[in-house]
């Protein structure tokens, strides 16, 4: 008996996200990126400030949140957010619960 081979799916296949195949950001990922080499802190800042520009107007802005907050640690700019500096208090803040 033989075996028959899986389908080979292209690699790039399971990178793609299709509820982002209308973003604004498509072909234009080194914009959105966290870091670019040798690249000034104020070149950074203006680059990363115009791809948050870019992503206001959107069409899938809430697939993108979504698909964000699927990534286990986001970088660059995701649905208009800036995911490259650590959150120092992610979420809601605790109740005091010492009283």
């Amino acid at each position: 008996m033989t075996r028959k081979a899986p389908p080979k799916v292209p690699l790039l296949a399971g990178l793609v996200d299709p509820r982002l195949t209308a973003a604004r950001c498509a072909g234009r990922a080194p914009m959105f990126d966290d870091e670019l080499e040798e690249e000034s802190i104020e070149n950074r800042s203006s680059r990363l400030a115009a791809a948050a520009r870019i992503c206001r107007g959107c069409p899938v802005l809430s697939a993108c949140r979504e698909a964000a907050h699927e990534q286990p640690h986001p970088t660059g700019i995701w649905s208009g957010t800036d995911f490259t500096e650590p959150r120092k208090n992610p979420g809601r803040p605790r109740k005091d619960r010492s009283a």
